[in-house]
């Protein structure tokens, strides 16, 4: 649920004292949050001596499912650091401030060092949205590098991006991502936004991938079979007997997103060899979407 800049960053202040609890280096940081442009840029190189660089969320089991409330929707923040936390709030305060915070957000990434360009990311999420255009100026720019931190931050549980990004660029986006080791099921509403020309690019990803001996991630198999140009499916029916069980699982699940009801009687097949608990939840799901298909 998206909720207003202020709040937003309300929620990432809370959680900030969650984890560090009151002190000298909340105080620190709440007193940085007066500064002007200028002066907080300059602020963030202290941000990690200050405020330490401890995972935000303190529950290792707690890490998967934790999101905070921005502007364009929920981010997941189980990957986050004190230190990102930090300099993504005292970046999003400042520049709020300003008539044009995405503006200021961009003069800050344009001046700032990686950490600073990361935290310019997230902070279009907790300000408030008066020229997304300009907003989107930072993602672009991230995705025209080869910088790990930046290509995640700009692509990877970003709501920002995901509901800015027009088809052209998310699809370009997923497929750099690919060839850069970006993991792509951190792209929001993926399966959503694929079309059958991401379907199509995935599908010889994935012929390129095995071609060399290669792993191909779960997103590729799933995605493409939104859109299965000829022989998918029959390649999906074959992975049904893949040794390992998360392979098993990806395949069950494409199959699903397929619902190619010529596969009906192959996952039958298999859910009576399954032992796999996951594994065989994901074939009866495929099994459900195949019938409604052939109905």
């Amino acid at each position: 649920m998206s909720v207003t800049p202020a709040a937003s960053r309300e929620g990432l202040r809370a959680a900030l004292e969650a984890r560090l609890g009151p002190g000298d280096a909340l105080a620190w940081l709440d007193a940085r949050a007066d500064d002007d442009l200028e002066s907080a840029r300059h602020a963030l190189a202290e941000v990690g001596r200050v405020i330490g660089r401890k995972p935000l969320i303190a529950g290792f089991a707690e890490r998967d499912r934790a999101t905070l409330p921005g502007v364009c929707g929920p981010l997941r923040v189980g990957a986050w650091r004190t230190d990102e936390a930090a300099r993504t709030w005292l970046l999003a305060t400042v520049a709020d401030r300003s008539e044009t915070p995405h503006d200021a957000l961009f003069g800050l990434y344009d001046l700032g060092d990686t950490d600073t360009r990361v935290a310019a990311l997230h902070a279009l999420n907790f300000v408030a949205e008066a020229d997304p255009a300009r907003g989107l100026e930072l993602v672009l720019d991230a995705g025209r590098t080869y910088l790990d931190p930046l290509l995640t931050a700009a692509w990877c549980d970003n709501p920002f991006s995901a509901k800015h990004m027009s088809d052209e660029a998310y699809r370009a986006a997923v497929l750099k991502a690919l060839f850069c080791n970006v993991p792509v099921d951190g792209f929001l509403d993926l399966e959503q936004r694929a079309d059958p020309e991401l379907a199509s690019s995935l599908y010889d990803y994935a012929d390129e991938r095995e071609a060399a001996g290669r792993a191909v991630p779960a997103a590729v198999w799933t995605v493409a079979a939104l859109h299965p140009r000829p022989g998918l499916v029959a390649r999906l029916i074959g992975r049904l007997e893949h040794p390992l069980p998360d392979e098993r699982r990806t395949a069950a699940r494409a199959l699903a997103n397929a619902r190619d009801p010529r596969a009906a009687s192959f996952i039958a097949g298999r859910i009576e060899r399954e032992q796999d608990p996951a594994v065989k939840a994901a074939l009866h799901a495929a099994q459900e979407a195949t019938g409604e298909a052939a109905r």
